[in-house]
């Protein structure tokens, strides 16, 4: 599956994917390690505002031509921040059901 920004929702999709970001706690070291598997510049705005400790999540307010970096950097910084809190957190008797779903199956 390819998670791609919205066009037309305000920020591309980044202010969902803000809100999920915030839920998983991201440090600022899942936000350097995000930005390092983004691909975006880790001197780009939303690279230096993932990484700010902590983090700063006013993507909305970037210029439009930010936005899809914006929604990289987060949906990077995410899975780091989800992975990270999946081996901590909720190991052995994780009630989260988005972290108990089952294998992927190949679909035709």
């Amino acid at each position: 599956m390819v998670l791609r920004p919205r066009p037309e929702t305000p920020a591309g999709g980044a202010e969902e994917v803000a809100r999920y970001a915030m839920q998983a706690h991201i440090t600022a070291a899942d936000g350097r390690a995000g930005v390092a598997r983004s691909g975006v510049k880790p001197t780009a705005n939303p690279s230096v505002m993932i990484c700010m400790d902590p983090p700063r999540y006013g993507f909305v307010g970037l210029p439009a031509a930010e936005h899809v970096q914006a929604f990289r950097v987060l949906v990077s910084a995410f899975a780091v921040a989800d992975t990270r809190r999946r081996q901590t957190d909720c190991k052995g008797a994780c009630r989260h059901t988005w972290h108990n779903l089952p294998p992927a199956t190949e679909q035709p």
